[in-house]
């Protein structure tokens, strides 16, 4: 774990090392920062912590859903200023006075709302000659795939480059496995611990699974995913059973159980047919891709019982 006396970030990783590095900068300033990560990877988190570590802590610090706004969240509480006498709801941006607001998936804005929170953000400056009486700092989030949206205009183009005055690209988990077993690890004592059962010891198949596995839910789908684990299973252990995705079981597992020479045996007689059935019998093509000489394929045919062939 990456660790200063305020900030600690799951992860050992040069990628995750260049994210730590980069929270610390932007806490000791004031520009606009936009996280580019995958849902579930830590989006939300790494806005949080520059607030936190900012000189702005002591303010408020309000993060906005945007796919929820006009559904759920009150349009005229995200894109109001606030300032007009007529408005008489107090918007999310006058209620922060110089803290943080956090605009979260704004990839999720239809074209309307990008051109509300384009014109509000842009020109809430000065008011007839005086300081408004709010001043927050701007930090918002998107998937990767938002930079192709904007090449192929489907996205406005000044509203991201408003945003993007710095940006932090937050790597998924799959792109610094490295990290895994230390993630993995991190999330099984703090549930171990909150309910109240031993730490035990991981199974190998389980890290081996979890390797594998490509997460595409990030940091918050293995959270999930070791918290299912330590409830359903018995204290003290670990099964892959209750792992809430589908092992990739390994092809040569049914061998486990086998000697070498009987379970190399085995191997040779698979690979020799596949190579045959191949080329339709013929041996030196079969032995070509198996990579040995044709006397030494004809030899483990007869030693394997395979018939003559061309």
């Amino acid at each position: 774990m990456l660790m200063s006396n305020e900030l600690k970030i799951l992860g050992k990783s040069p990628e995750i090392g260049r994210v730590s590095k980069a929270i610390k900068a932007m806490a000791k300033r004031d520009e606009r920062v936009l996280v580019l990560g995958e849902v579930g990877s830590g989006r939300s988190f790494i806005a949080e912590s520059i607030h936190r570590l900012s000189n702005r802590k002591d303010k408020p610090f309000l993060a906005v859903q945007c796919g929820a706004i006009g559904d759920t969240i009150d349009e005229d509480l995200v894109f109001g200023d606030g300032l007009s006498a007529a408005n008489s709801k107090v918007s999310y941006l006058s209620s922060v006075e110089s803290g943080t607001i956090y605009f979260d998936g704004i990839d999720r804005l239809s074209s309307i709302h990008q051109d509300r929170l384009f014109n509000l953000l842009t020109t809430v400056r000065k008011r007839n000659g005086s300081h408004p009486r709010f001043e927050p700092r701007i930090m918002a989030s998107a998937d990767p795939g938002l930079e192709e949206e904007v090449r192929n205009r489907r996205y406005r183009l000044d509203l991201f480059q408003w945003l993007n005055e710095f940006r932090i690209n937050l790597p998924s988990l799959r792109d610094r496995k490295q990290d895994i077993p230390f993630v993995f690890s991190h999330f099984l004592e703090e549930f171990c611990r909150e309910f109240g059962k031993p730490i035990p010891t991981v199974p190998y198949d389980i890290f081996e699974a979890v390797l594998e596995y490509d997460w595409p839910g990030n940091v918050a789908e293995m959270r999930n995913c070791v918290r299912n684990l330590v409830i359903m299973s018995p204290d003290g252990e670990l099964a892959p059973d209750f792992l809430p995705f589908r092992v990739k079981r390994n092809p040569l597992e049914v061998l486990a159980t086998r000697d070498l020479p009987s379970a190399v045996s085995e191997v040779e007689r698979f690979l020799i047919r596949k190579a045959l059935a191949r080329f339709e019998g013929n041996q030196t093509k079969a032995a070509r891709l198996l990579q040995v000489s044709e006397a030494a394929l004809r030899y483990k045919m007869k030693k394997y019982g395979f018939p003559s062939a061309r």
